[in-house]
């Protein structure tokens, strides 16, 4: 009988270790967080902010400090402008464009004088993604009648975009709450881009190497070297 509770008290063992186990975890988890907590600035650990240099967009952002060192960003924008091979901002010929975008990033902050707060320099991945829907006749294509033998028809043209890429720079407080950013984002997009009957057309007036070009569709891959500069609160 003795020796028949020895094996329960046995076989209990691993089976209370079993169940001890996660809520230990869960605790060590906790108290990790409460440490974490406690390192991050609650002052200062959000940053709401406008990007300046966003061409043919308007995009807002905020940042949350996540640990000591590292944040994460979101930032959401409307687009109302594109831009073909050889436009730039100050082009007078303007292509309109309904879109959206919305792009993602993780930053992790170098300084330790700054610990616990977005301030200083950093670094990290970002991706995003874009939806751009263009005005007709966005090629600028001659009217003629349908029943002109070089009549063409080509449709509203379409573009998705996905961006992957990295940036580095830094973030300064100025005064209280008020901030700036200034950073260097080097990566690419792979965009997708369809208008019926478009064909030669998108290859040579969408920006980037075609990998694929087919009568209604393309995908290109456009290197996406950029400036950011923007202006924030901090809270």
């Amino acid at each position: 009988m003795i020796r028949k509770k020895r094996i329960y008290q046995l076989l209990l063992l691993p089976l209370l270790l079993l169940l001890l186990t996660p809520a230990m975890a869960q605790q060590d988890d906790d108290q990790e967080m409460r440490n974490e907590d406690l390192l991050i600035d609650k002052a200062h650990d959000r940053v709401l902010k406008l990007n300046l240099l966003r061409m043919g967009a308007v995009q807002v952002s905020y940042e949350k400090m996540r640990s000591e060192r590292i944040s994460n960003e979101i930032a959401l924008g409307y687009v109302y402008r594109g831009y073909f091979k050889g436009d730039s901002f100050f082009s007078p010929d303007k292509v309109n464009a309904d879109g959206v975008e919305v792009r993602m990033s993780q930053r992790y902050y170098t300084s330790k004088k700054y610990s616990g707060t977005p301030f200083g320099f950093f670094h990290g991945p970002v991706f995003g993604y874009r939806f751009m829907v263009f005005e007709e006749n966005v090629f600028n294509l001659p009217e003629r009648n349908p029943q002109d033998p070089d009549y063409r028809f080509v449709g509203r043209l379409y573009q998705n975009t996905l961006e992957l890429a990295y940036q580095a720079g830094g973030q300064f407080k100025l005064g209280r709450n008020f901030t700036a950013e200034v950073s260097a984002i080097l990566g690419g997009r792979l965009q997708y881009v369809l208008a019926k009957g478009a064909n030669e057309l998108l290859t040579d007036n969408i920006r980037g190497y075609d990998l694929v070009a087919e009568e209604n569709s393309a995908i290109l891959l456009d290197p996406t070297p950029q400036l950011n500069i923007s202006v924030g609160y901090s809270f």
